[in-house]
């Protein structure tokens, strides 16, 4: 399909319009003083085309042919963002879901913004709303409220249009259709005077004739062909939608941090732990598995010599964010050449309430309060670890790999309950862990994980905590873990 030069023109104007032009910034900057929540967080309120680990995560990773005038900002982007916005944020939960139109984004949009308070919010509905409804004008309707509750909350929007779809190549009749969308997302922006990318008109401009089979993957959703992930050159922005769009999306936050979030200090409803002290390797922590002297007695006091010399391990918010856990977790590991000795303590202030009952092992353990260990020998992010967790009854599931069968342990180990906390004491056969590794091996790095669920309590929201934390709902995150080093075995921490 030929576009006509009417309408390269008209596009031309809207894209001077949109991002390039400066009339959302002093607005956006009296939004934004409104704002009470913590400085990075961003969320992402959409459909399919945003719920997607295509969009938006890989700008967490290092990408290839970088415009020179983006290293900066890219660079910018990947320390600002708090980490529990890049993986953790995805889902209906978090406001994107597939098959969804602005009909259920407004029936939600109160709710998202109540629990997730985000400095900036990227939005976009459409495509769905093409085929099921609504239409403009109650699709421009809608747009428009989300858009309002987002700035009534202190929260800066970047709204985007839709992109195209395959059934319109060719198609005047179906070109129209969805244009009506895109003009819609226009007007609001035009209207609420907020950044808007234009994705349909950068889609259009790099294939005007054959996006239906390069920058859509199956005539609905963006591409995200393997050998244009990750790649900000020319080639990938016209081969690859969702590259496009991610680079869309950094160059508009970063435009949107310089002119309208900078110099001002966002306050912080939590005091903010900053980084994790002591040593890394590839970025995740690094532990010292200290040689054991003596071995401790398990029954969960925590106060052998052993423990004594360990340095406490203490835990973080598993989805990565920067506040204080409400509950704090330490956990100390110790070993000779035969057993690893682990131990955690868990505060907390009604011991009385805890959520957890006795357990036939290898049963749902998982849905009490409980402890984990993730361990496996050799640096590589594999799945094929071994899986421990622990109740404060002392009830416990064991697998490897997934598989309950494959990792029937010898291990011994003791549940305590005090006042003010609970703790878990375990000893686990090195030989259980390792079967056909060679002693160097074994040295180090393993991949270590160590974490804690404390589930819900009436309005209490629950809370999940790691020593290496995933950035993600999920604790099995395997490239996320920590690195771990058995000094009975002659492991010794990297230099780094």
């Amino acid at each position: 399909m030929r576009m006509p030069f009417s309408l390269i023109a008209s596009l031309a104007c809207v894209a001077s319009a949109a991002l390039g032009a400066d009339d959302w910034v002093e607005p956006m900057k009296a939004v934004h003083a409104k704002f009470t929540g913590q400085a990075g967080t961003v969320a992402q309120f959409g459909d399919s085309i945003t719920i997607t680990m295509a969009f938006f995560t890989p700008l967490s990773m290092d990408h290839k042919n970088v415009p020179d005038d983006l290293k900066e900002a890219h660079a910018w982007m990947r320390k600002y963002v708090q980490p529990r916005c890049w993986r953790g944020w995805k889902g209906p939960q978090f406001g994107n879901e597939g098959r969804t139109t602005t009909e259920w984004g407004l029936a939600n949009i109160a709710g998202w913004l109540k629990k997730l308070n985000p400095e900036v919010a990227l939005v976009m509905w459409g495509t769905n709303d093409t085929y099921q409804g609504p239409k403009p004008p109650k699709y421009t309707e809608n747009l428009r409220s989300i858009v309002q509750a987002c700035l009534d909350n202190g929260t800066v929007p970047i709204l985007y249009t839709i992109p195209p779809k395959g059934d319109q190549a060719g198609n005047p009749k179906n070109t129209a259709h969805v244009e009506t969308f895109v003009e819609a997302a226009r007007t609001v922006a035009a209207e609420k005077k907020v950044p808007l990318v234009d994705f349909y008109k950068e889609i259009m401009a790099r294939q005007p004739e054959n996006f239906a089979k390069t920058l859509l993957g199956d005539g609905l959703h963006p591409s995200y062909p393997s050998p244009y992930q990750q790649d900000f050159s020319d080639e990938a922005l016209k081969q690859s939608g969702y590259t496009l769009r991610n680079y869309l999306t950094l160059k508009a936050y970063h435009a949107v941090y310089q002119k309208a979030l900078a110099g001002a200090k966002a306050p912080r409803a939590e005091v903010p732990e900053g980084p994790r002290k002591g040593p890394t390797m590839n970025g995740r922590p690094a532990v010292l598995v200290a040689k054991a002297a003596t071995e401790p007695t398990l029954d969960g006091a925590l106060d052998d010599e052993c423990w004594k010399g360990a340095t406490p391990l203490e835990f973080r918010l598993l989805d990565g964010s920067v506040e204080k856990p409400k509950h704090a977790t330490w956990a100390k590991l110790a070993a000779n050449e035969k057993t690893l000795f682990v131990a955690f303590y868990c505060a907390e202030p009604e011991p009385g309430k805890l959520v957890s009952s006795r357990r036939e092992r290898d049963s749902n353990v998982w849905e009490d309060d409980s402890v984990e260990l993730f361990l496996k020998p050799g640096p590589e992010p594999t799945q094929q670890y071994h899986h421990l967790i622990v109740n404060p009854e002392g009830s416990f599931s064991d697998a490897l790999g997934g598989d309950a069968a494959a990792w029937q342990s010898e291990l011994k180990l003791a549940a305590a309950k005090g006042k003010d906390h609970w703790a878990v004491e375990a000893a686990i056969p090195l030989g259980e862990l390792c079967l056909g590794k060679h002693k160097a091996t074994l040295a180090g790095p393993w991949r270590l994980n160590l974490t804690r669920m404390r589930p819900a309590r009436g309005d209490e929201p629950g809370e999940e905590t790691a020593l290496s934390p995933t950035e993600d709902p999920s604790s099995h995150v395997p490239a996320m873990f920590a690195y771990a080093f058995l000094e009975a075995l002659g492991g010794a921490l990297p230099k780094e």
